[in-house]
């Protein structure tokens, strides 16, 4: 006798706004504060370098040395703080560039690819604007200033993407949707194209600041009403020139204090931003921060669970088939009776099934029973199996669980869910809301707790789920 399972087809077709409780935001994130900030100045808008960070702050230069703006604010400068190969900060950092140190606050920057070119902010208060220098070799080059620098506004924080194509920052220039806005310039050549305004999908009527670039998508501080703190730190994803709705960052990443100057990898693991969330005195510092949401880039897509089975007696049995019929028990109550040696069946759950095949005469009504009865296992296939509906609505809340997930030998620590829409959540039963309309890759991800050898292992699925619009058909 043979068994054929059917397959039934797989359900078809993605990081970081967490859409769920602060407590869950914070068991995601690892988030210290970096052992080279000071307690009287600020510290903030550090970005890697080399085997370090690169970082501004108003410290003085030596107990010798302090400089005052005309409002009488310490000068900010770049430090160079450099990290160890067993991962310890040097405590004091150095002057990052006699060259590029002048009488004015020199602020945030950005680096080109290899390095070797720099823009920043440069000026006082009053007069801040966007110059930019090049690295010989040994020393950095004569300061010249941004193309685009105005006299009647403010540039300021400028950030290049990773490819160096593109130049964002942000302006008060006359034109914008409030305050300051972000604003950016294309390569063209060797030229930059004109600013432009993001629009008012990322700019609002209060400030957007400090933006920051990677993998499509922009993350920024603004104080914008909606937010934790003063300034809070959002982002947008680009897709076919349009950016979504800007996403505010969970806590701990966000405070109810000032939060900006965002930097992230290019996966989004690990990166740093500036806070004046633990100091009295509200001076500003550096944190470093992992993300601790499991990579689920390797999920399969989920296969549907399927009971159904082409049973078939295959030897032969020595009757007459012109008085005789076969009966079919299938194990979980119900009968067949016909002249079929392969029949299909289909099981309403998963279960352990014992098959009959019995002869019955039609004319005697003689029944030969158990002429030939075998087992049958029917399983949920071995996988993280994500419930929730194939279609809904925008807007409307939507519950996800993952109750009917099957996995053997597995001691199951958590569950880890990616909406597709940048919103993540954990827990085995979920609910989110979708903003938008679009097809939407759904991902669970189940993590195992630490073996003998304290390894741990992941296991995740995706399926797809189509969000229309209330008016849509």
């Amino acid at each position: 006798m043979t068994i054929k399972m059917y397959k039934s087809l797989i359900i078809s077709w993605l990081l970081l706004l967490v859409s769920s409780a602060a407590i869950m935001a914070q068991e995601l994130y690892t988030f210290t504060s970096l052992p080279f900030n000071t307690r009287e100045y600020d510290d903030y808008a550090a970005i890697p370098y080399k085997n370090g960070l690169v970082f501004c702050s108003n410290r003085p230069q030596s107990a010798l040395i302090s400089r005052y703006d005309s409002a009488g604010k310490p000068l900010s400068d770049f430090y160079f703080a450099k990290k160890s190969q067993d991962g310890k900060w040097q405590r004091n950092p150095d002057v990052f560039s006699k060259e590029l140190n002048s009488k004015y606050h020199e602020g945030p920057m950005t680096f080109n690819k290899d390095g070797t070119q720099i823009y920043f902010t440069l000026g006082d208060p009053l007069n801040e604007g966007i110059y930019t220098s090049t690295f010989n070799g040994n020393i950095w080059g004569p300061i010249k200033p941004f193309q685009y620098n105005e006299t009647t506004s403010k540039s300021a924080q400028p950030c290049l993407s990773p490819d160096g194509n593109m130049l964002f920052f942000s302006s008060n220039r006359q034109g914008g949707n409030g305050k300051f806005d972000i604003y950016v310039c294309s390569k063209k050549g060797n030229q930059w194209s004109r600013p432009k305004n993001l629009g008012s999908r990322i700019n609002s009527t209060s400030d957007e600041k400090f933006p920051f670039y990677q993998n499509n998508k922009l993350y920024f501080a603004s104080n914008r009403p909606g937010g934790p703190g003063g300034f809070d730190i959002y982002f947008s994803r680009e897709l076919n020139g349009k950016w979504s709705a800007p996403i505010l960052l969970p806590s701990p990443i966000n405070s109810l204090k000032d939060d900006f100057a965002y930097w992230s990898d290019n996966i989004d693991r690990h990166g740093y931003l500036s806070s004046d969330r633990s100091n009295r005195q509200r001076t500003t510092d550096i944190y470093e921060f992992s993300f601790n949401f499991p990579l689920l880039d390797s999920a399969k897509i989920q296969e549907t669970n399927s009971y159904t089975y082409l049973l078939s007696e295959t030897r032969s049995i020595n009757i007459d088939t012109t008085t005789f019929k076969y009966e079919w028990e299938f194990g979980d109550g119900t009968k067949h009776l016909g002249k079929e040696l392969e029949i299909e069946h289909a099981y309403s759950k998963p279960g352990d099934y014992t098959v009959k095949l019995n002869v019955i005469d039609s004319l005697t009504h003689e029944i030969q029973e158990n002429k030939s009865a075998f087992l049958i296992e029917a399983r949920d296939v071995e996988q993280p199996f994500i419930s929730c509906p194939d279609t809904s609505f925008v807007g409307k809340e939507i519950s996800f669980d993952a109750l009917k997930t099957n996995l053997s030998n597995f001691s199951i620590a958590n569950y880890y869910w990616d909406f597709g829409d940048d919103h993540i959540a954990t827990g085995k039963e979920v609910k989110h809301v979708f903003m938008e309309s679009g097809v939407y890759k759904v991902i669970l991800g189940i993590t195992s707790t630490p073996d003998t050898n304290n390894q741990t292992r992941t296991e995740a699925r995706f399926r797809h789920l189509v969000i229309k619009n209330a008016s849509s058909p």
